[in-house]
């Protein structure tokens, strides 16, 4: 086998080039590879935000809207049915030894809870049925006065 060079007479430099191409596109696409899970895109708005900050801190803070509960009757029944599906999303999804501070808020009559959580995590959450959407848990300015057509 002549040519086992690049200054060879063959073209097995050839095989370097597309090597060299592969590692590169590999190491160039790997960020954003968990971007692609449809169910993260389509339950989160800001999905490659947070996967961007999940992958860069380690963890990013964001609020987690489920399922309200069916017709709960009264007010304790619902707080009852919201802090029991808080409780068992959290429990199904989020490792105890994170590493770091979780902050977890959990809303008393709001079907959400705001946490922080890995890529990884955040992956599970949106594939969850009971997951309905995640947003970034950030400060929102408030509305310019009259902005609410008054």
């Amino acid at each position: 086998m002549g040519g086992e060079n690049i200054r060879g007479s063959g073209r097995p430099w050839y095989g370097w080039l597309a090597a060299w191409g592969a590692a590169a596109l590999l190491c160039g696409l790997a960020p954003g590879a968990m971007a692609q899970d449809p169910r993260l895109a389509q339950k989160a708005p800001e999905a490659a935000e947070m996967l961007a900050t999940a992958q860069r801190q380690g963890h990013v803070r964001v609020i987690v809207q489920f399922q309200p509960p069916p017709n709960p009757g009264n007010i304790d029944a619902m707080k009852a049915q919201v802090a029991a599906t808080q409780d068992a999303i959290i429990a199904s999804h989020l490792g105890a030894n994170a590493g770091f501070d979780r902050h977890i808020t959990k809303f008393d009559i709001t079907p959400a809870f705001a946490a922080e959580v890995t890529a990884a995590e955040l992956q599970a959450l949106a594939a969850d049925p009971r997951v309905q959407v995640i947003n970034l848990d950030r400060a929102v300015p408030p509305a310019a006065p009259g902005a609410g057509g008054r």
